[in-house]
């Protein structure tokens, strides 16, 4: 996680505009203009740098903020048809997906189409983004974009058609229609990126006003832990309600995104907890729930009907030089978390779990699992208990030979009519569902849910509806009203990156929603919000 950075320089650019004079016969049109920003003091007003971090030295734009997304608008021009081009280095650092991203067509200061170079996934996305919908994927390529070297990025937009090549090869065309002008910017999204030769060519716009600020308000979280008590990197939470009224909440701790052992932490990441008995509002001081030599990261919790609580989690472990993983583990507690069983019981030793274990209307219990195989393969699955999860089947795989790529983070709802559906995650393509009408045994063919989304994760409330919170755009949901058959949403939980979030239906009816942000000073937060008709309704706290 760690990165370079420079001192609190701001950017500060000029621009050079130049006509381009016709060729000799055209017809008399207007004549576009080549608009060249220049590296020079005394411009900073010239952009709006809304978010992250921006620097300038020797000629090259740079954004150092790892945490989430950034954003720099260049105040003028407003373009409709365009020519961009820039020379864009990613910087190996960071966690996550490590993205370059160019806007343009953009209103305000969340309104605009955004080409964003995934370079940790090897993908190029189209996306348009609005303040009530900041990622709506138009599309999205396969592109293997190399670390820390420069690539020449080419963005065309005429009309309807939007095409993007890289170092001279066209990666993707689309069309859309939604946005007709506005102006162009810079950003990131979980990286530390450098900028350098940016020009622009097309006819400036008359009559498009200025940027529009459209930044939300900040969200009304609470946090739930940070810092030292349990580790300065804290990530990966769920939480559950228990037979008692409290809440409890189990997350990741270590020193990073990865915390195999060293000297300082000789014995890696571990699983810590923390409970409220206020309904989110306060939380205890975290405790360690479970610590081995491995880095067992990614907790789950549950409680079944008989009182026992379930943790499931995985492990990630040196074996010298590679980092290997061990699958889906358990711990239980008997004593409503005051204490757990001392070694984690292999479960599922060659498949991964990202979701608690759900305990059906009979008593079985499912899990659901993900693969991660050779040949760029990854596919999801679920295991089964029917004795209360003392022993468990082998790995049920879910979109195994469906071609798509699913590294699944595979989670489980149970419909109203007792069948199953499963939601997975696909970090190249959207999320995936399937169906299973005999409790799991076997699955339908997967299918495209028509929405990205990472980390599935479900909720049920009292009155029917069903939650699927997930990151992609940043920490969101979506809600069904018709037992999983439709999908309404996204809609916008907070914009940090991280997320994994989880919900919690409290004795009010409201709605608890933790989730982490990624990146230095990780750490745990809720919030709170209430169910409408239109979406979502963020509460303060009292």
């Amino acid at each position: 996680m760690s990165s370079r950075l420079h001192a609190p320089v701001l950017l500060q650019i000029g621009i050079l505009s130049l006509p381009i004079l016709a060729a000799s016969g055209a017809s008399a049109q207007p004549a576009p203009t080549a608009v060249v920003p220049v590296l020079a003091l005394g411009h900073e007003a010239e952009w709006d740098l809304r978010r992250g971090r921006w620097a300038m030295s020797e000629g090259v734009l740079e954004q150092t903020d790892l945490d989430g997304l950034s954003v720099a608008l260049l105040h003028t021009p407003a373009l409709a048809d365009l020519v961009l081009t820039v020379d864009v280095r990613i910087l190996p650092v960071g966690a996550g997906v490590r993205a370059a991203a160019i806007a343009f067509r953009a209103t305000g200061t969340m309104t605009y189409y955004w080409a964003h170079l995934d370079s940790k996934n090897s993908q190029v996305i189209l996306v348009r983004s609005t303040p009530d919908e900041c990622w709506h994927e138009i599309a999205r390529r396969p592109c293997p974009i190399s670390a820390d070297a420069w690539h020449s990025v080419r963005l065309e937009a005429r009309g309807k058609s939007l095409r993007i090549s890289l170092d001279g090869q066209e990666v993707l065309s689309a069309e859309d229609t939604a946005l007709a002008a506005g102006r162009i910017g810079l950003g990131t999204s979980e990286g530390q990126v450098q900028y350098r030769g940016l020009r622009l060519e097309g006819e400036a716009q008359a009559g498009v006003g200025p940027l529009r600020d459209e930044t939300p308000p900040p969200p009304l979280y609470r946090v739930v832990s940070r810092g030292e008590a349990a580790g300065p990197y804290q990530a990966f939470p769920d939480a559950c309600r228990l037979a008692n009224g409290d809440l409890l909440c189990v997350f990741y701790a270590g020193y990073g995104h990865i915390s195999v052992p060293s000297p300082e932490w000789p014995q890696g990441g571990r699983i810590c907890s923390v409970r409220s008995r206020d309904e989110g509002r306060t939380w205890s001081a975290p405790v360690i729930l479970f610590d081995d030599t491995d880095d067992n990261r990614d907790p789950h919790i549950t409680q079944m009907r008989d009182g026992t609580l379930l943790c499931s989690f995985f492990s990630l472990y040196m074996d010298g030089t590679t980092l290997k993983g061990r699958g889906a583990q358990l711990v239980r507690s008997t004593d409503g978390g005051a204490s757990w069983s001392g070694v984690a019981r292999a479960i599922a030793p060659d498949h991964y779990c990202s979701a608690p274990v759900r305990e059906l209307q009979d008593g079985t219990c499912i899990l659901g699992t993900y693969d991660e195989g050779v040949g760029g393969k990854a596919w999801g699955g679920v295991i089964r208990s029917t004795d209360q999860g003392e022993t468990w089947s082998d790995a049920i795989p879910i979109g195994k030979d469906s071609g798509v790529y699913l590294d699944a983070e595979t989670d489980v709802i149970q419909r109203r009519d007792g069948s199953l559906y499963a939601a997975l995650r696909s970090s190249k393509v959207n999320l995936h569902y399937a169906t299973s009408s005999d409790l799991g045994v076997t699955w339908s063919a997967v299918q495209d849910a028509g929405f990205p989304g990472h980390a599935p994760h479900f909720t049920r409330l009292s009155t029917g509806e069903v939650l699927l919170t997930h990151r992609l755009p940043q920490t969101a949901l979506h809600v069904s009203r018709d037992d999983c058959k439709t999908w309404q949403g996204p809609y916008i939980l907070d914009r940090v990156g991280g997320a994994y979030p989880a919900t919690v239906e409290l004795k009010d009816g409201t709605v608890l929603a933790i989730y982490y942000t990624e990146g230095a000073g990780s750490h745990v937060r809720a919030l709170r919000f209430r169910l409408t008709p239109a979406g979502i309704e963020p509460l303060p706290w009292e």
